[in-house]
């Protein structure tokens, strides 16, 4: 075996020893020609499982080496009845040699045996499966694979109870006078609770503070809380007991203290605060605890006794916010915690409330979007229908391509779709990220609440915060990048108009328009029948230049060349085809006619899934055109006949009777116009991404997965953002006249996997622009927010012609939605602004700023100081003065010019960017997301330190306890419960390697991190 000669030395001289004294042992001779063994005396030391013996006791006591050492293991001691009186041996397994030994007396004899016996690991083993068993009879548990939750070590900080109910009594403490350590280091004190109940026997671990570094006189910021809504029990004894943490990494630990005490004995007192003595292992001074006590509930009585009669009402009752009610409809599993802060301001104390709860909408929202694809799949499909009968021309091969995987979309898309409703609602953790049945579900989305009340200002401030995983395709790898990268790759087949926009993008703006205009006008044509009942000539008249003048830009529109152009190729092709098939129908053969996949010759055939249908609408796009323009003008000249021809007894039935069918034939061309502008650009979008069918059907898969997770997140923060701000007019006036701002900051970092996560992200962000609200009254207080389509396409750099925009129905009962501007409860919609600010702060963001390229990230961030800007410009401009006439520091003028400044310096990991940004959107009333690959680790760390600075700049945290309450969100708060949540473990997944490239305030106290998975 291999040992260090040195360490062996030092244990043998060194700390106490299970047995030591001098013994006869047989060895060697001393001297160079002495040969043989004999007994000679020995001094014996046992430590553990090692024996040492040296040539005298003289020896033991100096710095000299033993002259031997034996290991006992896998060895017997058997008595030597044979050879001398009291002696015993030491026999190895497989070794013909013996060690003979031989005592005093008899009493030292088997004192030695007893000692050497018992020293080896196996019999040790042999006494621990004993005990085990022992205990299991009589617990009924193995103590080892079922831990009770009081076992001794760090393991108390992990086991705080997970309250999802206020509690009715909450207690906070502080420590005086605690113990140096034997180094005379002040300690790092940590107390555990315990409580019992009468007649109850056994104390039951209830919860913990957080560790304080060195310090005889902490203040603990961590309340503990005890019973539910349904009361307390005051006859509860409470135990406390003060330790010392030596070494939070591996939970090593010494005890200090103990007290013990009832609830009882804290609420009668008149100010509701006890000071105790702790009583320590041995009889010297272990200092005192304080324990201060409120009551949440006015209706808590207090009496000493079941047979009180006048039972006593607490001293000091204080009111819990109640911002978790409005939390119950949308969110469920909330976990809560409570902490207690200095101020700068003598003794007035912050109370924090931290709540951590999953969306209800995490398979909602995801499951509605499906059925829409699925729809719009669908729609694709029959929007081919027309295009079918050129199947087989050269140009056109595409198309059954884009059959193909536009079938196969639709499977798959039922396939997740019946999958997601089997599983119902529920939490999708991080080690499920790369699970394929659950990739349109967003990760790890949560909503993290922070409430702040101050007592003695009689104050509260709520302030919220989405925590989700990166919008990313993660089950689809990024062999080939992200989807800006994928985007710019197909787009670059693409053609342009005038080099700078592609002509696809320009399509989708146009139909965009057309539809704009199409419903304005189907909604002139209603209003000139209502005025035909109700209204005069002269607003007959006026309903009538409006709708000219829209049908004029409806026909300028059609006529632009994009348009023109693709409609004169669809006809060529068209023409083609159907020459082919005359001629080979003329040549008295048909061997051929379901050449090229099947297709029937012929005119105006129709793809019906299986196979082609002839077509009801052939009309040529030019008498499409014509025919609109000449409908719009017959009805103008109707009405300009009427108006010119009125008699003082006008006859009302008469003009509706006129105007009806001209109305109808109107509608109905302007409806046939729409379809033949989708199959034209339906054609444009087929000749555009001919040979890249299968990387476009690889970036919509890919975006819609990204989108889900978008949309499910903003309609979270959405819904939390309007009920608990309904009763803010400015903000409601806000998202009327400007829409709501939403945030998001991304802690990625532009390295290996992250920069397509980076990549996929800023797209599904960019892409919640196309989303609109709606709000809607409803009587059922559990109805969840509808997803159903808008009639535009996603236009802009990367428009798509398959997916339309979509708009969400927020239901709101009668006591909400009364409170909404009266716009908005007309139907009026709410837009959505969304930036993205990205800061890499792990190791990776090193690499890729000394090695990589974060151009990414720069681009990302400048792009949106720019969108940050615009928005704060419109609210300025509709609602006045953001700042109210304020100068200075703080003000939002002076946030967005440092924003401005810091996105555009070159500093590495440049936190700053993420402090102002928030600090803007929190003046705006604006949505805040934070995310990370996960939503574990470094966004537990940016959530935190944003409650910390919140409270340090608007709540006067004193700034001596900065540190140390960063430290204990991050230890005791509901960020650790996340964690346990995903990976089963209460550990941030960092390792020490990681924590040296991590900035400062983003790492993690002692004891809270290791290298877990997930």
């Amino acid at each position: 075996m291999r040992f260090n000669n040195k360490e062996l030395v030092h244990l043998a001289h060194s700390g106490t020893f299970d047995k030591e004294g001098p013994l006869l042992m047989k060895d060697k001779l001393d001297g160079l020609f002495k040969k043989g063994e004999e007994y000679q005396k020995r001094y014996l030391r046992l430590k553990g499982n090692l024996l040492f013996y040296f040539k005298d006791k003289d020896k033991s006591v100096s710095s000299e080496p033993p002259v031997g050492v034996l290991v006992i293991e896998r060895c017997t001691v058997e008595l030597d009845l044979a050879s001398v009186d009291f002696g015993f041996l030491l026999v190895y397994e497989g070794e013909e040699h013996t060690y003979k030994f031989q005592a005093a007396s008899e009493e030292e004899r088997d004192d030695w045996i007893q000692k050497i016996h018992t020293a080896s690991y196996e019999c040790l083993k042999m006494q621990l499966q004993s005990l085990r068993e022992q205990i299991q009879a009589k617990t009924g548990r193995d103590p080892i694979t079922q831990p009770p939750p009081t076992e001794f070590g760090m393991e108390f900080e992990t086991q705080s109870g997970n309250a999802n109910d206020d509690p009715a009594l909450e207690i906070c403490l502080s420590c005086t006078d605690l113990p140096n350590d034997i180094s005379g280091q002040p300690p790092n004190p940590f107390i555990v609770l315990s409580t019992i109940v009468p007649p109850q026997q056994t104390w039951i671990q209830h919860s913990n503070t957080e560790v304080v570094e060195a310090n005889n006189n902490p203040q603990f910021l961590k309340t503990i809380g005890f019973g539910d809504k349904d009361g307390v029990d005051t006859t509860m004894r409470v135990k406390i007991t003060v330790y010392h943490v030596k070494e939070r990494l591996t939970g090593t630990m010494s005890q200090l203290g103990h007290a013990i005490f009832t609830l009882q004995d804290v609420l009668m007192n008149a100010d509701m605060k006890t000071t105790l003595k702790l009583a320590g292992p041995d009889q010297l001074g272990c200092g005192t605890v304080t324990i201060m006590a409120w009551v949440n509930d006015t209706n808590l009585s207090l009496s000493q006794s079941e047979s009180d009669t006048n039972p006593k009402k607490p001293a000091i009752v204080r009111r819990r916010s109640k911002r978790v009610d409005s939390l119950r409809p949308h969110y469920k599993n909330i976990i809560t915690r409570t902490f207690r802060f200095d101020t700068t301001i003598g003794d007035v104390k912050l109370l924090v409330h931290e709540y951590m709860g999953e969306s209800m909408f995490a398979f909602d929202i995801p499951i509605q979007l499906l059925k829409l694809w699925i729809e719009e799949e669908n729609h694709v499909l029959s929007q081919l229908q027309d295009i079918g009968q050129m199947f087989g021309h050269t140009r056109l091969r595409a198309l059954q391509d884009r059959l193909d995987y536009c079938m196969s979309m639709i499977t798959l898309y039922q396939q997740h779709l019946t999958c997601l409703k089997s599983k119902g609602p529920c939490f999708k953790a991080s080690t499920m990220k790369g699970d394929k049945d659950l990739e349109f579900i967003p990760l790890n989305l949560h909503l993290q609440r922070m409430t702040v009340i101050n007592e003695e200002k009689n104050t509260t401030g709520w302030y919220d915060v989405i925590t989700v995983g990166a919008f990313t395709a993660y089950a689809q790898k990024y062999k080939h990048g992200g989807l800006s990268r994928l985007l710019a790759q197909l787009q670059e087949s693409h053609s342009t108009e005038n080099n700078t926009v592609t002509n696809l993008s320009v399509a989708c703006d146009l139909v965009n328009h057309i539809y704009d205009l199409k419903m304005s006008i189907s909604k002139d044509c209603d209003c000139l029948c209502k005025v035909a009942v109700n209204g005069t000539a002269e607003d007959l008249t006026t309903v009538a230049d409006s709708l000219q003048r829209k049908i004029r830009k409806l026909v300028e529109k059609c006529e632009t060349p994009l348009v023109q152009n693709t409609a004169d190729e669809y006809n060529r092709i068209k023409m083609e085809m159907s020459q082919d098939s005359e001629q080979s129908n003329s040549g008295g053969t048909t061997k051929d006619s379901m050449s090229n996949g099947g297709i029937k010759p012929g005119n105006n055939w129709k793809w019906s899934g299986t196979d082609f249908v002839k077509s009801a609408t052939a009309e040529p796009w030019e008498m499409t055109r014509l025919n609109t323009e000449a409908a719009a003008m017959c009805l103008i000249s109707i009405i300009d006949d009427l108006v010119l021809n009125q008699s003082e007894s006008v006859d009302r039935t008469k003009w509706l009777d006129e105007i009806s069918p001209a109305v109808i034939k109107l509608k109905s061309f302007l409806e046939i116009v729409y379809q033949k502008i989708l199959l034209i650009v339906m054609f444009l979008h087929i000749q555009e991404n001919r040979g890249n069918s299968r990387l476009m059907h690889i970036v919509r898969y890919r975006r819609d997965v990204c989108f889900s997770h978008a949309l499910t997140t903003l309609v979270s923060g959405f819904v939390t953002k309007v009920t608990t701000c309904i009763s803010n007019e400015d903000f409601l006036r806000q998202i009327q006249e400007v829409g709501v701002f939403c945030q998001f900051e991304g802690l990625l970092s532009c390295y290996g996997d992250e920069m397509g996560m980076i990549e996929d992200f800023c797209v599904a962000v960019d892409d919640l622009k196309f989303v609109t609200f709606q709000f809607v009254k409803s009587d059922d207080p559990s109805a969840s927010p509808t997803v159903f389509q808008d009639g535009h396409f996603k236009s802009g750099a990367y428009g798509d012609f398959h997916r339309h925009c979509v708009s969400v129905n927020i239901p709101l009962q009668d006591e909400m939605f009364d409170k909404l501007p009266v716009e908005l409860q007309r139907g009026e919609k709410v837009s959505v602004t969304p930036v993205v600010f990205n800061i890499g702060i792990n190791e990776q963001a090193s690499l890729a700023d000394k090695i990589g390229d974060t151009s990414l990230q720069e681009r990302i961030n400048v792009e949106n100081v720019t969108k940050v800007n615009a928005y704060l410009d419109s609210c300025e401009k509709k609602l006045g003065s953001l700042d109210k006439g304020k100068l200075g520091q703080g003000t939002i003028n002076d946030l967005r010019n440092k924003l401005h400044y810091n996105v555009n310096s070159k500093k590495s990991k440049n936190t700053d960017v993420l402090k102002l940004a928030a600090e803007i959107c929190r003046k705006i009333n604006g949505i805040r997301v934070i995310s990370c690959k996960s939503a574990k680790d470094r966004t537990s760390m940016s959530v935190t330190l944003e409650q910390v600075y919140i409270l340090q700049q608007e709540h006067d945290l004193a700034s001596h306890v900065f540190s140390q309450s960063l430290d204990c969100f991050r230890s005791e708060g509901v960020r650790r419960e996340n964690t346990y949540k995903n990976i089963g473990s209460r550990k941030y997944a960092f390792n020490s390697f990681q924590l040296l490239y991590v900035p400062k305030l983003y790492r993690p106290p002692n004891g809270t991190y290791g290298n877990v998975q997930g």
